[in-house]
């Protein structure tokens, strides 16, 4: 992920953090999986150690720290991308780290960026006609229909797509909005981009009861096998990959909740993340 064969450096300026913090308040952001994020970059010093740098906005690295209002959630957010990768879903690069003042904060490597060019990308808002404020104001069945018409091989990411939305309602992810999905234009062609911002909202933020975070089916809460059997329809997914999708996840908890047990949230978390994965897998078998 950083191309050198120790982890890098990390000093955190709390000062900074605060300030962030106080941004996120006033701007009234607390939907769960909305948390400060800072650019940084690795600093190439001969001889030095390496070290990562808050930099602005062209760092090769997004970095999330912890959260005032929300515990655990770089923890919380790299188990999730972990599980996303043992199920071979296409997630960005990511890792914890631990910074100078003993705090584990997330990491993850920009996928839009390449040899220090930018590769165009565009998020569902964008190519949507929505504004940001507007995110939640959709449905996976027309988020399915952008991929359509947008991306070159539609018909399998349609299928990637489908699946990711299987995993993040097993993983309790209700936040996975319009600008989580996005398009790459990469070598010709437009693709699905990797998944990123992956994360476990139901159990960091339980007051929120939705299963999702756009309309599936007409509805948010409340999910069952027969609504992904809808959207599978709309989104032109044979039952024979359907039932693959939900087979693969349906034979393999022991391998979820052993990379659970090996994480680095609390006991409490690991239990309640188990306990939110068997839940709703239950309503999809």
């Amino acid at each position: 992920m950083f191309g050198i064969t120790e982890l890098p450096v990390l000093t955190l300026d709390k000062n900074l953090l605060n300030d962030l913090a106080k941004t996120t308040v006033n701007n009234r952001i607390s939907v769960t999986g909305v948390q400060p994020k800072l650019s940084v970059e690795l600093e190439d010093v001969k001889g030095a150690e390496k070290r990562l740098t808050i930099v602005g906005l062209w760092g090769n690295y997004i970095l999330k720290p912890q959260n005032i209002h929300y515990e655990q959630m770089p923890e919380v957010e790299d188990l999730t991308m972990h599980l996303a990768e043992i199920f071979k879903l296409n997630t960005c690069q990511h890792c914890l780290l631990k910074a100078s003042d003993g705090q584990m904060v997330y990491i993850a490597k920009r996928f839009d960026r390449e040899k220090g060019q930018k590769i165009h990308m565009e998020d569902f808002c964008q190519i949507g006609e929505f504004q940001t404020e507007q995110k939640y104001n959709s449905s996976y069945e027309r988020c399915g229909k952008l991929i359509t018409k947008y991306c070159t091989n539609s018909g399998l990411d349609l299928v990637n797509y489908f699946e990711l939305l299987i995993f993040s309602f097993l993983s309790g992810n209700n936040d996975m909005h319009m600008k989580n999905f996005s398009i790459l234009h990469q070598q010709g062609q437009i693709i699905l981009s990797p998944a990123y911002d992956l994360i476990n909202s139901n159990l960091i933020n339980p007051k929120d009861q939705e299963d999702v975070a756009l309309s599936l089916n007409g509805k948010k809460k409340k999910l069952s096998r027969k609504d992904f059997e809808m959207l599978a329809s709309v989104l032109k997914i044979s039952d024979k990959i359907f039932k693959r999708i939900l087979d693969k996840y349906a034979k393999n908890p022991d391998k979820v909740f052993k990379l659970i047990d090996q994480s680095f949230m609390s006991n409490e978390y690991k239990t309640d993340f188990k306990n939110i994965w068997t839940e709703k897998l239950n309503r999809l078998i």
